[in-house]
């Protein structure tokens, strides 16, 4: 669907804008922390990933190992959750925007938020499309670590966990839109061009 067919479709209304990272961080505060199954299994996810790390750190008597490689790869992940993956998982949030006729793309550091931005403008996704978009990133970043944690070992496998656990945190706005748009059988989420996400439903 088209910005000017949402917009002016009378079949759905604006029920959130959100504008700055004040309002950003109090969405994801909000809506990552409501109960619906996307947010039960992102929570169950980390916990079974914080338990997973620190049973094998103590199952094998890793902490008291003079070289204490795991410390090594515990921050290697944490680097890479930091410094790489951010900007890898916002490029292909870009190429995916693009694939669904993003025109225009913008990338911004947002320090309030401790994220890279991507903004696409004057844009609608919709609902399954978001999801979509969202699942592939949590897969490659986080899922796909995790599994491959289990083939490693030494710094590597502390590697791939950290990068799994610390990766799943800085998705969590992916996940807390995901949780807002649950509660909506058909929806849309429009970019405009002042940087401002608008959410659409359809009214019964």
């Amino acid at each position: 669907m088209s910005p000017e067919l949402l917009k002016n479709n009378s079949q759905y209304k604006n029920v959130l804008s959100i504008m700055d990272s004040s309002e950003w961080l109090l969405f994801i505060t909000t809506f990552i922390r409501r109960k619906n199954p996307i947010t039960r299994t992102y929570w169950i996810y980390l916990l079974v990933g914080l338990i997973g790390g620190i049973y094998i750190l103590f199952n094998y008597d890793l902490v008291s190992i003079e070289s204490r490689f795991w410390i090594v790869g515990i921050t290697g992940g944490l680097l890479i959750s930091l410094l790489v993956s951010p900007v890898l998982h916002e490029l292909i949030h870009a190429l995916i925007f693009r694939f669904f006729g993003a025109s225009s793309i913008k990338f911004k550091w947002n320090w309030n938020l401790f994220r890279f931005n991507v903004q696409a403008n004057d844009f609608v996704l919709s609902k399954k499309k978001y999801f979509f978009t969202c699942i592939i990133t949590f897969f490659l970043f986080s899922i796909l670590p995790f599994v491959l944690a289990f083939y490693t070992d030494g710094i590597l496998l502390f590697t791939l966990l950290s990068l799994s656990f610390f990766h799943a945190l800085y998705a969590m706005k992916d996940l807390a839109v995901c949780s807002y748009l649950y509660k909506f059988p058909n929806c849309y989420i429009y970019s405009s061009e002042e940087n401002k996400t608008i959410f659409y439903k359809s009214i019964p």
